[in-house]
């Protein structure tokens, strides 16, 4: 069989990739498009080669509980040992992003992501519009009142509550060293790893330093809730693109000793100072949504220009397997490229980002927020959705794009409905 790694360069935008690492060998795809903003259902899309609004994995329900197979079921199926190590939160099996793993690690210190019998702070947290000091109360009532480890769900709230639950100190890369170091791989293995240099905070070692570490910039699209110093910030994300990059490579070479395939990618990128926005809380911007991609394995080399989407990545994985049965949305990446369009997706705030405009009294602001936003991409053309209307740029010889963008959106809210009828149907009692 063939070995096959998957690595997401969580938050790594497609310029900063350009810049700093052009020693990554494999084919790169120069057009390559989330189907997401963020990390959630970005994941959830090429694990599963499905749009998040398929599967229902977006801001209002973050778990990976979709019913069709996702990509670690099929290859564990199909005789492949199954690892992940995941240095993000929110990819773990808190919310179910472990399923067909036989190996799913996590760094030391979040143990609490995967042990059932402490309480859960983080759905506490978004549930509940409560904040400081009485939200921490609140938790530990309700804390003493589950069924839970008492003491070490305490000690995990009071963790909870001083912003300090960060498992790594950089991003995780180095953590994935480690752990890769110490796996004796057989010949049929599978391996997701997410890491998060270039995530907020950003931060790296001193010696990667040309500024101050900023403070995080608290922003939810173009509303900053705090002073942001964009000079400082811009400076600090290409420190910690840097940082990556030589981390990245000492991963990389190791991967490449035991794997046939190493497919780089990043989940998202992030808006630094564009539009007025920062973070990628909000909006299908082309700075969210065009992210790096490069698939390293036999003859991957070169650059490809044709448009590509995430879901892509599902099919890659199953076709440099073996697997030829999919029904996934995309296509593979190996061999020839022909022509494609695909969409990317903003399905409404977070509750986190709700809570942050609530906070700041910008209620109003919520309302406008908390709505869908589309991007479509087919040949050097991307158009998305605003709130203040639909932007352009490229060119494409489709006659009119935007309203392509409301025939796919369509078609994809008839296929979630005859869906969810179809479970009701089957769900009937006799």
């Amino acid at each position: 069989m063939t070995n096959i790694a998957l690595v997401v360069l969580d938050t790594l935008r497609k310029d900063a990739f350009d810049r700093h690492f052009d020693w990554l060998p494999g084919r790169r795809f120069e057009r390559a498009f989330s189907t997401a903003n963020w990390t959630v259902p970005a994941h959830a899309s090429f694990f599963t080669g499905q749009y998040a609004s398929e599967i229902g994995v977006h801001a209002k329900n973050m778990e990976l509980d979709c019913d069709r197979p996702v990509l670690a079921e099929r290859l564990s199926a199909a005789g492949y040992t199954t690892r992940a190590f995941s240095a993000n939160t929110n990819i773990t099996g808190h919310f179910g992003f472990d399923r067909g793993f036989t190996d799913f690690r996590t760094p030391d210190g979040s143990e609490h992501l995967t042990d059932e019998e402490l309480f859960d702070w983080r759905r506490f947290s978004r549930e509940t519009h409560t904040t400081g000091l009485q939200k921490y109360l609140e938790g530990v009532y309700e804390c003493l009142r589950s069924d839970t480890k008492t003491i070490a769900s305490l000690r995990m709230g009071l963790t909870f509550a001083l912003d300090t639950q960060e498992s790594v100190e950089y991003g995780g890369t180095l953590e994935a060293i480690d752990e890769v170091q110490n796996i004796e791989f057989s010949d049929n293995e599978f391996l997701f790893i997410n890491v998060m240099e270039a995530h907020e905070p950003y931060r790296v070692p001193p010696e990667y330093a040309t500024v101050e570490e900023p403070a995080l910039t608290k922003s939810v699209g173009d509303i900053s809730l705090e002073a942001v110093d964009g000079d400082q910030i811009q400076q600090a994300y290409d420190d910690c693109a840097t940082y990556l990059s030589d981390c990245y490579n000492n991963l990389f070479d190791i991967l490449s000793r035991d794997f046939d395939y190493i497919i780089t990618l990043a989940d998202h990128g992030e808006m630094l100072g564009e539009h007025g926005a920062w973070g990628h809380e909000h909006g299908v911007y082309k700075e969210l949504t065009h992210v790096p991609l490069c698939v390293y394995g036999p003859g991957m080399d070169g650059t490809c220009s044709e448009t590509v989407s995430l879901c892509d990545v599902y099919e890659t994985v199953l076709d440099s397997a073996g697997i030829n049965d999919s029904q996934g949305r995309g296509k593979t990446l190996l061999g020839t490229i022909d022509d494609r369009e695909c969409i990317t997706e903003y399905l409404g705030l977070t509750t986190w980002s709700e809570q942050k405009l609530e906070e700041n009294g910008d209620e109003t602001e919520r309302e406008q927020y908390d709505t869908t936003q589309r991007g479509y991409a087919v040949d050097e053309y991307y158009g998305y959705e605003t709130i203040d209307g639909y932007e352009e740029t490229g060119e494409t010889g489709i006659p009119s794009p935007k309203e392509r963008l409301a025939s796919i959106v369509a078609e994809l809210t008839s296929e979630l409905l005859r869906g969810i009828l179809k479970f009701r149907m089957r769900s009937k009692p006799v």
